[in-house]
């Protein structure tokens, strides 16, 4: 009897041990501190635009396959060999998209029959020489003939760090104008940054046109105008800045 009673407050002094160690468990729990100011900052800074990208390809239907991929593949070679003799390096051209659709009269009343195939091939092609550009443009639309497709164009600035850092400090600067602002509306005094996050938006401000076939061959004997414009560097920031 002795016996049972003992492990029957063993059992108890166990049970109290558990109970406290989960409780010490949940205090360790607690939220971290979340006192303060937290604000966001915004920077950007703009610059002329030192590259290009253009977006050029062929679209080619025949009544089969084996002539549409021929005659999309001539095509496409001419604007490349001309992109090349406009001083395009090699590496700086890539194929972005090739595909194979038949195409279907949908005009019976019955299934659809295929009519043809249309092949197309696009590549893109960057243009370290802005001043050059509206030539590469030109020469594109000319060697493709009426199966060239222009997809687009855009421009960027092929090493954008320094204008990141640039656009860094403007929007830190504006983070903390913004948190001593509010500190001195409460009557508090701001201490130091206790975290810091950052967002960065797309180094490049795209600037598109579009043409196609039809409208470059009716203007061919003009220069294609094209205005480059400015680049944005984006940079925001969000600051939880501590009170003194």
């Amino acid at each position: 009897m002795r016996k049972n009673w003992m492990i029957l407050a063993l059992g108890a002094v166990m049970a109290l041990l558990v109970t406290a160690c989960e409780g010490n468990t949940t205090v360790n729990s607690q939220p971290a501190d979340t006192t303060g100011i937290t604000v966001s900052g915004h920077g950007e800074v703009q610059a002329p635009p030192d590259i290009g990208f253009l977006d050029v390809g062929v679209q080619v239907t025949a009544p089969n396959v084996a002539d549409a991929r021929d005659r999309a593949a001539k095509a496409a070679d001419a604007v490349i060999s001309v992109l090349k003799k406009d001083g395009i390096d090699e590496k700086d051209i890539k194929t972005t998209g090739f595909s194979i659709q038949p195409q279907y009269d949908y005009s019976k009343t019955n299934e659809p029959r295929i009519t043809g195939y249309m092949v197309t091939n696009t590549v893109q092609a960057k243009v370290r020489k802005l001043d050059a550009f509206n030539k590469v443009i030109d020469d594109a639309i000319s060697a493709g003939g009426n199966d060239v497709r222009l997809q687009g164009i855009r421009f960027g600035i092929d090493d954008n760090s320094k204008l990141q850092q640039q656009a860094r400090e403007k929007a830190m600067a504006d983070a903390k104008a913004k948190a001593e602002q509010l500190a001195k509306l409460a009557g508090v005094d701001l201490g130091k940054p206790m975290t810091i996050s950052e967002a960065q938006a797309s180094g490049n401000d795209p600037r598109w046109a579009y043409a196609d076939a039809k409208s470059a061959a009716a203007n061919i004997g003009y220069d294609t105008p094209i205005q480059a414009g400015t680049t944005t560097v984006v940079v925001d920031v969000a600051v939880r800045w501590s009170l003194k």
